[in-house]
């Protein structure tokens, strides 16, 4: 079981870098040499001793095969009969390959998942795994079509959800075509919702705190299959009924990567991280990045399924001052209640490995932000502020982190009338803000 629950949260200036571990080891084969392989026949002159063990008496020869032309040993005659692993192998391999037709499948996931093999290098080459009929059937998937760069776009992976109820269309072993049959249905209602494509700061606001209490952090989650963009549930409209589901499923002992955050515990088959390289569970919550690029999505565009806003999130902020959203700057301070310096509501920042929406300072310097990050238990990881990086010290590496003893709140309708803004590793200017 997975330990550890994780909740798109609220939390008064909790801010951590998030760093990826990537999961490299070295898989080796040893095959036995030929001359091992097999043993020699036994001399004709060792025929009248006793009796040898079963697996050399078929390599012995009689003394009325010595005194005419001896047949053919019956272990020569024919080839060994293949191990029933091997037989089972080829026949499943010739049945994928083989199958056509339409079928009511549940997807059952990739095949070898968390094996060193299988990974972003070789993804174009996967197998994968449904149920049919009670029975499990490996397919390849049609990995679509390629853009101008020469990379497939990978349309059928970014629907298939482990669990989840599907119409396969198969030609010659490989699925072709899917039809989700069995939608999650979402039994959620946010307390506070947003607006789709109303483009104030309020509504921003309040549409990033719509996943609260119901959507856990996944690694990845938000971004596409292949881990190049925005998945189709962060170019959605509300809280998908894909993270409601997964949440559902769910207790204390959920954990995205390793059982109580020890890496030493960690086991990639059994693990919702992407330790391949590509985002096998993208549907069943979110990573900080998918979290504001899914609630930039809600506020700023009035239709479904267009160009997403997921990236990386160190240079996230700098990506939506391009856009005219806001100004960037690097020019940081911690606030400290003291110093003059805060940040505003609707501030997004960018440190490195993670990205961040503040709802405001209080009195004391607390930030009160809402963000995706992993924690251990439902009720998540308190710290105190510290001033700069716990590593080396210096002021550019400032980490916020939470203050057990700020307390107040910011009212939303305060800020009605403005834009989303951004910034990085910093907040911007309340002169600048439109």
């Amino acid at each position: 079981m997975r330990r550890s629950i994780a909740f798109i949260s609220i939390l008064i200036l909790a801010v951590f870098a998030v760093t990826a571990c990537a999961h490299t080891s070295q898989n080796t084969e040893a095959t036995k040499p030929a001359a091992e392989a097999t043993e020699a026949p036994a001399p004709a002159a060792e025929a009248t001793e006793a009796p040898t063990p079963a697996a050399e008496a078929g390599n012995e020869t009689t003394p009325a095969a010595e005194a005419a032309e001896a047949p053919t040993p019956a272990a020569e005659a024919t080839e060994a009969p293949a191990p029933a692993a091997e037989k089972a192998d080829a026949t499943e391999e010739t049945e994928m390959n083989e199958t056509t037709g339409t079928f009511e499948a549940v997807y059952l996931g990739v095949l070898n998942y968390g094996a060193e093999e299988t990974n972003k290098d070789n993804k174009d080459d996967f197998s994968y795994r449904f149920e049919i009929d009670g029975g499990e059937r490996i397919f390849k998937v049609d990995n679509g079509t390629k853009n101008a760069e020469g990379k497939y776009d990978y349309t059928i992976q970014n629907s298939l959800k482990e669990g989840y109820a599907y119409t396969i269309t198969v030609e010659d072993g490989k699925v072709v075509a899917t039809q989700e049959t069995e939608a999650a249905q979402a039994a959620f209602t946010p307390v506070v919702q947003g607006t789709p494509g109303e483009k104030t700061l309020a509504n921003f606001l309040r549409t990033a705190l719509e996943p609260v209490g119901t959507t856990l952090y996944i690694y990845g989650g938000g971004w596409d299959w292949q881990d190049e963009g925005s998945a189709v549930q962060a170019r959605m409209f509300g809280v998908s009924p894909d993270w409601v589901r997964f949440f559902g499923s769910k207790d204390e002992n959920y954990t995205f990567k390793a059982k109580d955050g020890n890496d030493a515990l960690k086991d990639p088959a059994t693990s919702y991280y992407p330790y391949g390289g590509y985002n096998e569970y993208y549907y069943a919550g979110l990573d900080c990045s998918g979290f504001v690029g899914w609630a930039l999505y809600n506020t700023m565009e009035t239709e479904e399924l267009q160009e997403g806003y997921v990236g990386g999130a160190t240079g996230f902020a700098k990506r939506l001052a391009a856009k005219g959203w806001g100004t960037w700057t690097q020019d940081i301070k911690a606030p400290d209640g003291q110093n003059g310096y805060e940040m505003k509501p609707g501030d997004i920042m960018s440190i490195n490995g993670h990205v961040w929406v503040s709802l405001g300072t209080c009195e004391d310097g607390s930030v009160v932000i809402i963000h995706s990050t992993p924690s251990k238990s439902r009720a998540g990881a308190r710290w105190r502020i510290r001033t700069g990086c716990k590593r080396c010290g210096r002021r550019k590496c400032w980490s916020f982190c939470l203050n057990k003893n700020a307390k107040g709140s910011v009212p939303l309708t305060q800020y009605q009338e403005r834009s989303p803004q951004c910034c990085n590793r910093s907040s911007v200017n309340p002169s600048s803000r439109s």
